[in-house]
C-alpha cells in the first residue's frame, strides 16, 4: 500500500532533539501533518492525483491555458515563474473563483517570488530545487510547499526543510517508474510528485511505483499551443489524462 504521510519541519526538529540524525528519523517514522492550508492541498492534490503545469510567453495564454486545463477536469493549477508577470495570473485565477480550482505558483526560485505568489492568492509553492529562503517563507505561511529534487541525499533535505511533498525531477526522462521504486524502499513515508518528461503512457506506472501524484507540463499544456491559441487542444489533453487516471487502481484496492 503506498503511504501518502505529510512530512514537516517538527519530525526533524525532534530528531535533533534526541541527538540522532535527523535523516534516520525521516526515514523510519510517519511525518507530521503540516498546517490546515497545507493539509487541504495535499488532499486536493491526493485525490486528483494530476497537477497542470502552466508555461507560456504572454500572461494572456498562461490564463487562457490555466481554465482549459481547468475545463478538461484538472483543477490544480501551477503557473510558473516563467510566464512574464506570474503573479498577475494566478491573482486573475484567484478572483474568478472556479468552483474546486486550488492555484499555485511554481520554479518559485526566491522568497521575494515565493511573498508575491501569495499576496496573489497562491495556495501552493512548486519549484525544481531546494531553497532555504523559499521554504522558510513557506513555513512562516503555512503554506504547502513541493520542492525539487532526485537523489535521497537531495529528497531528505527537501524533507528537512519542510517539504509536504517531495518533486522529484525530472524523474520522466530520467530513471522513470522504475527509479521510483527503488528509491522509495528506503524511504516508504515520503510522499512523492513526479515531474520532468511525465506524459500520458506513464502516468499510471508512476503511480504504481508509489507516486502520489504526477506533475503535467509539455503534455498538457504545452507552452506552443498555449501561445498559438488552441486552446481547446489542451482542454481535450486534459480530458485525456483525466479519463487515464481513473484506470488506476492502487494496490490496496485491488486487495
Amino acid at each position: 500500500m503506498v503511504r501518502a504521510d505529510l512530512p514537516g519541519p517538527g519530525l526533524v526538529a525532534s530528531a535533533r532533539r534526541c541527538g540522532r540524525p535527523s535523516t534516520a528519523r525521516v526515514e523510519s517514522e510517519v511525518m507530521a501533518s503540516p498546517p490546515q492550508n497545507a493539509a487541504q492541498v495535499f488532499e486536493e492534490v491526493r485525490g486528483h492525483r494530476l497537477i497542470a503545469v502552466i508555461r507560456a510567453g504572454r500572461a494572456d495564454a498562461a490564463l487562457e491555458a490555466a481554465r482549459a486545463v481547468f475545463r478538461g477536469g484538472i483543477p490544480l493549477v501551477e503557473v510558473t515563474y516563467s510566464v512574464p508577470d506570474a503573479p498577475s495570473v494566478i491573482r486573475e485565477l484567484s478572483a474568478e473563483a472556479h468552483p474546486g480550482m486550488v492555484v499555485g505558483a511554481g520554479t518559485v526560485l526566491t522568497a521575494k517570488q515565493a511573498h508575491d505568489a501569495l499576496r496573489a492568492g497562491a495556495r501552493f509553492l512548486i519549484a525544481p530545487n531546494v531553497s532555504a529562503a523559499v521554504a522558510a517563507v513557506a513555513r512562516e505561511s503555512g503554506t504547502f510547499y513541493c520542492p525539487g529534487a532526485y537523489t535521497t541525499g537531495e529528497i531528505l533535505h527537501a524533507v528537512e526543510q519542510g517539504a509536504h511533498l517531495v518533486k522529484v525531477y525530472p524523474v520522466g526522462v530520467a530513471g522513470g517508474p522504475d527509479y521510483i521504486k527503488v528509491i522509495r524502499d528506503p524511504l516508504p513515508h515520503i510522499p512523492m510528485l513526479a515531474a520532468g518528461g511525465t506524459n500520458l503512457e506513464n502516468v499510471v506506472p508512476f503511480f504504481a511505483a508509489g507516486c502520489v501524484a504526477c506533475g503535467l507540463g509539455g503534455a498538457l499544456a504545452d507552452p506552443a499551443l498555449a501561445m498559438a491559441g488552441r486552446f481547446a487542444e489542451i482542454e481535450a489533453r486534459a480530458r485525456a489524462f483525466v479519463a487515464r487516471v481513473a484506470t488506476f487502481m492502487p494496490a490496496a484496492a485491488r486487495g
